[in-house]
């Protein structure tokens, strides 16, 4: 039979064990509020005999002898804390994306205030104006003002568009240093922290807690991947996880080491070379500069900036961000400058003109424009953006520059021709073609919308629109699966306050059987020793 003492071992054995199942109920409880916490347990093994020192002994019932506690677990699920990052970070992006383009949609805002449909209509009323009284100059200067307006609503557009992407860029500067910086270096030191309570042979579960906060808000700025493998060899006996956190290749190239063990890669920002097109570039844990970060960062707050900063849209090649971002409104108010000028210079300079042979011809505009509208230069169009649109130089210092007709005074005058100086033909020209149908194309020359200046900006006004209830709906859903998956989680990893007081009192009950099992045992002997034999 077993030895007596062995009992007493088996039963202090059980009070120990229920004893550190009940602290650690205890610690579940006191951390219900810590951010980051893992739910823990005590891992408890069947202690046995030796099968060898038994070969040699008497045959006797093998009882066993108790259980053991021989650490704590936290219970959590990779797959599980996998999939809460990689949607955490999705969810990101979409909210940010929504708030930039929630700021685009500011800039266009059509309904809350007199923006440029409201001035293009008043300079469309002012030409009405002008060709019921062609000779005035007064009326010629009121229309020459609701054009200044015209130009300074699209300057206007410009430079809230640049005031955005500085913004979005100092926005993204704040996340690539505070945040992806930051958390990379602490998550490496705590990594060194780690490992040498490993070697000790110690279960720094606290220190497991920090690493994975850190790594979740991490994932919120940026799609990581977690590894943990192969292991490194400390001894003949030990080894211990080698950690990891790479930025993956989508198109299966070479992935980004931002973290390796206690090594840790620097992310910093290229804003000044081309500003419309800002670029990442880390410096990976052993060194080497990655300057395709832009391609690899899919996901977070970083790709969420990226994409309203140098999002091109339908004007991106096949290796450019093709969100619709600043850059993409920014080309659609310059093509509405540029067709708008063009437009306007070309119906001005289209006029009867002494040939210089004692006839007339029309003024060719490509060899001899007579521009109402021209870049910052006051005279060129070359260049001509939403930006530094502005009303030429020439109309600026005489208001009667626009040409009411096609026919003006001729001296001398060519045979057969017939002046019309009170004429006001060409502003009902520019009144129709304001209200006709043009092709408004980019700077390739494709025919990207056709219709009139009016229908061209409602189709920006509504494509900002559109994409902001768009990603909003994306950002819902993203955060309905997230909180989903956060649930699920939280079942696993997290405290519930009604399971760890059903645990507190199941382990109570068996730390009470284990002091009866005590009694049972002080019983039995005090009878063999103090009751049995004379």
């Amino acid at each position: 039979m077993t030895a007596t003492f062995v009992s007493y071992n088996i039963a202090s054995r059980a009070m120990d064990t229920s004893q550190a199942s009940i602290n650690i109920v205890g610690n579940n409880i006191s951390n219900v509020n810590t951010e980051g916490y893992t739910r823990q347990r005590v891992d408890i093994v069947s202690v046995t005999t030796s099968g060898k020192v038994e070969k040699y002994a008497t045959p006797v019932v093998s009882t066993g002898l108790g259980s053991k506690a021989t650490g704590t677990t936290q219970l959590r699920d990779p797959y599980i804390d996998a999939r809460y990052r990689n949607q955490n970070s999705e969810n990101n992006r979409y909210e940010t994306m929504v708030k930039g383009l929630s700021n685009l949609e500011d800039v266009f805002d059509e309904a809350s205030a007199e923006a440029l449909q409201g001035e293009l209509s008043s300079y469309i009323n002012d030409l009405q104006s002008l060709s019921q009284t062609p000779t005035s100059s007064d009326i010629a200067q009121v229309v020459r003002s609701a054009a200044e307006k015209v130009t300074q609503m699209l300057n206007m557009y410009a430079n809230q568009l640049d005031e955005i992407r500085t913004e979005q860029t100092e926005n993204l500067e704040v996340t690539v240093k505070s945040e992806f910086n930051t958390y990379v270096k602490n998550i490496a030191a705590l990594n060194e922290q780690i490992q040498r309570e490993e070697i000790y042979g110690n279960t720094p579960n606290e220190l497991y807690d920090q690493r994975n906060l850190l790594i979740d808000k991490l994932s919120e700025v940026s799609n990581v991947k977690v590894s943990m493998s192969p292991a490194d060899r400390i001894s003949e006996n030990l080894s211990i996880p080698h950690y990891r956190i790479t930025i993956e290749n989508p198109s299966g190239g070479q992935p980004i080491l931002i973290v390796d063990n206690d090594k840790y890669a620097e992310m910093s920002l290229d804003a000044t070379t081309d500003p419309l097109d800002v670029k990442l570039l880390i410096t990976d844990t052993v060194g080497n500069l990655r300057d395709d970060a832009n391609s690899l960062v899919t996901d977070g707050k970083l790709e969420g900036y990226l994409s309203i900063i140098n999002g091109k849209g339908s004007f991106a090649s096949a290796t450019e961000n093709d969100a619709k971002g600043i850059y993409y409104y920014n080309e659609k108010i310059d093509i509405f400058a540029k067709q708008f000028a063009d437009t306007m210079n070309k119906l001005n300079s289209e006029i009867f003109e002494s040939d210089g042979a004692g006839g007339y011809v029309l003024n060719d505009y490509s060899t001899d424009p007579k521009n109402l509208f021209t870049d910052s230069s006051g005279t060129a169009t070359a260049n001509l953006t939403a930006r530094n649109i502005q009303v030429s130089t020439a109309w600026l210092s005489n208001p009667s520059y626009i040409n009411t007709t096609r026919k003006p005074v001729i001296d001398p005058t060519p045979t057969g021709y017939e002046a019309t100086p009170a004429g006001s033909d060409n502003v009902l020209r520019m009144i129709e073609n304001m209200s006709s149908k043009v092709d408004f194309k980019d700077s390739d020359g494709n025919i990207i919308l056709t219709g009139t200046f009016n229908e061209y900006m409602t189709s920006v006004v509504s494509e900002v629109g559109t994409d902001v209830e768009l990603y909003t709906n994306f950002s819902k859903t993203a955060t309905n699966v997230f909180q989903t998956i956060s649930d699920t989680r939280d079942s696993v990893s997290g405290v519930s306050l009604n399971e760890e007081g059903i645990n507190l009192s199941a382990f109570q009950k068996v730390y009470g059987a284990a002091v009866r099992y005590f009694n049972v045992l002080d019983e039995n002997l005090d009878t063999i020793i103090n009751k049995m034999g004379v």
